[in-house]
């Protein structure tokens, strides 16, 4: 809540990982007793999901490719304050949705090992016509990245660790990249994006909009050092488009006023 108004120094990207040894020994088990006195707070029986249509021009994009469609599914937050049906009425909705791509990005667990117990089942029911990509995010790397990341591939997603995968229609070629998360891990867009040729467009996915602001132009990208500037919805960024959902779980803060959010970004040709 205090990222809202309070925010920290500036820094950029590191390209190995800061091991979060403050948040593990503050952050982690105050957020393990407030999302514990908070759960029965959160009335998910009562929220009410939404589901942007969110378009973006893409200087370049073929033809082919154009009305690609991904749905965006970040912060799940599996564990106490979230229970699993909530998640899996989302996995639900995805699949109405019927988009080309699926994205995870980020933050499945919230603040113990124990929430990684069932969380592969839940990703499992996740399907987009080109499968699952997902990214970890801060909190991720407070309980275990490399647990994490290991029950996110068993569900059938492919993890996006500073690669990308690359998609076609026809002749056309999408670039789909990840980087690790900005506050803890190790970012390397350039790795993320490696070999891939100058002129296919490319969509970097990442848990955090910081990254924005230390990326090159020809991007899209999917509490921040840089105040309210990046706190939710579609803006430009020089020649980048860079989307922030307000996510779809809770860490251990009821909703109120911020309803749950699984936007379908929708790729057009630029005119």
């Amino acid at each position: 809540m205090t990222g809202l108004f309070l925010h920290p120094r500036r820094y950029p990207p590191a390209r190995e990982r800061r091991p979060p040894l403050f948040e593990r020994l503050t952050k982690r088990p105050l957020g393990w007793v407030a999302e514990r006195l908070a759960r029965s707070l959160i009335r998910w029986d009562r929220a009410r999901l939404e589901t942007p249509d969110i378009t973006v021009p893409v200087e370049g994009l073929p033809p082919e490719l154009a009305g690609y469609r991904v749905a965006l599914v970040t912060d799940l937050h599996h564990g106490p304050a979230v229970p699993t049906w909530w998640l899996e009425r989302l996995a639900d909705r995805v699949r109405e949705l019927d988009t080309d791509l699926v994205v995870l990005g980020g933050d499945f667990v919230s603040h113990a090992r124990s929430d990684i117990d069932g969380l592969e089942r839940v990703l499992a029911r996740f399907r987009g016509r080109d499968g699952v990509v997902a990214v970890l995010g801060n909190h991720d790397h407070w309980v275990d990245p490399d647990q994490v990341g290991a029950a996110v591939e068993r569900s059938g997603a492919t993890l996006l660790h500073n690669r990308h995968r690359l998609f076609r229609r026809g002749a056309a070629v999408l670039a789909v990249g990840g980087v690790d998360d900005f506050t803890h891990g190790a970012v390397r867009p350039d790795e993320a994006f490696a070999g891939v040729a100058p002129d296919v467009p490319r969509v970097l996915i990442s848990h955090n909009p910081d990254l924005i602001e230390y990326l090159p132009a020809g991007l899209i990208t999917a509490p921040s050092q840089f105040g309210r500037k990046y706190l939710h919805g579609l803006k430009r960024v020089g020649r980048c488009w860079l989307y922030v959902s307000a996510g779809v779980g809770s860490a251990w803060i009821p909703r109120w006023r911020n309803p749950p959010e699984l936007p379908v970004i929708r790729l057009t040709t630029a005119t």
